[in-house]
């Protein structure tokens, strides 16, 4: 859809497992407003991703007072969870959507180009789920990110799980108990492996990130400091690989990436710098070149 009597709005679009982060702004440049929605991990549903872009911006339009009139207005670009996987992709890009144009790639794409800008930096993603990479020559390198099955590791749904399946050892007179493994039977009202597994056994990464928190509030216990040590040394994997490929700027990005930092090495923490910009700055970048 295209109107071009308005004046061009820019929409950055931040989709995420857990939350869908929108950014507008006019011309020249001026915020007009912020907003989230729900989840938008277009491998999980691409309607729910499309249903929280949609919600998000009618609550960025709304904030900036303006109406859903200037959809048409708004050149948007999305980097949504999921986006490397060619079936979500195909499916996505078929979206008969509002705006006056609409392009997308990777929630890691935008998180660097806002993080670097073209300065080939790197980032390493932390949210509910986990991805590394960088840009190098306009290309968009990608690690991990395989989803909570297959990878994930150091990622909010990874320090869940795993603090789950500990529970479940504890439940099962393998492992000996703790206040952390304590706390959050508590919380769940379970006091057996079945009642634990009956709760958790389809449950989405982002039902298993809602207890990361819990992890990094109690992480003086000793399952939380086994939990987070593992999580450090697969982060340090990644910034070594980095490394060695030449990025020596890395940024930790998302939920848990401020609070998994003190785990990691002095050497580690050496290659770390804040992003320039954040991913939905990053998308606003990308949405102005192919305006």
């Amino acid at each position: 859809m295209t109107n071009d009597s308005q004046p061009h709005l820019y929409l950055g679009i931040d989709g995420g497992g857990t939350k869908c982060r929108v950014r507008l702004e006019n011309a020249q440049g001026t915020l007009l407003a912020e907003a989230v929605s729900g989840a938008a991990n277009i491998a999980t549903s691409v309607e729910v991703a499309q249903q929280s872009i949609i919600d998000a911006t009618t609550h960025a339009l709304h904030q900036a007072g303006l109406g859903l009139s200037k959809l048409g207005a708004i050149y948007a670009y999305a980097g949504l969870a999921g986006a490397g996987i060619a079936g979500a992709n195909n499916k996505m890009a078929q979206w008969q959507h509002p705006f006056a144009q609409f392009n997308f790639s990777t929630d890691l794409h935008i998180a660097c180009q806002g993080a670097h800008g073209d300065n080939g930096g790197a980032i390493i993603i932390l949210g509910t789920g986990f991805c590394a990479g960088a840009i190098k020559n306009g290309n968009v390198i990608e690690l991990g990110g395989h989803g909570l099955l297959l990878s994930d590791g150091a990622s909010g749904g990874w320090i869940g799980l795993t603090l789950f399946r500990y529970a479940l050892e504890v439940l099962d007179g393998l492992s000996p108990s703790s206040s952390l493994i304590n706390t959050l039977l508590a919380q769940l009202s379970c006091d057996t492996s079945n009642q634990l597994t009956e709760l958790a056994l389809n449950a989405k990464p982002a039902f298993f990130a809602g207890f990361a928190p819990l992890v990094f509030a109690m992480q003086d216990d000793p399952w939380a400091i086994i939990i987070l040590e593992q999580a450090a040394r697969y982060i340090t994997r990644y910034i070594d690989h980095l490394v060695s490929h030449g990025y020596h700027n890395i940024t930790l990005m998302g939920g848990t990436a401020e609070k998994i930092t003190p785990w990691l090495s002095t050497k580690a923490q050496g290659y770390l710098c804040d992003a320039h910009y954040l991913p939905e700055q990053g998308a606003i970048q990308l949405a102005k070149r192919l305006a």
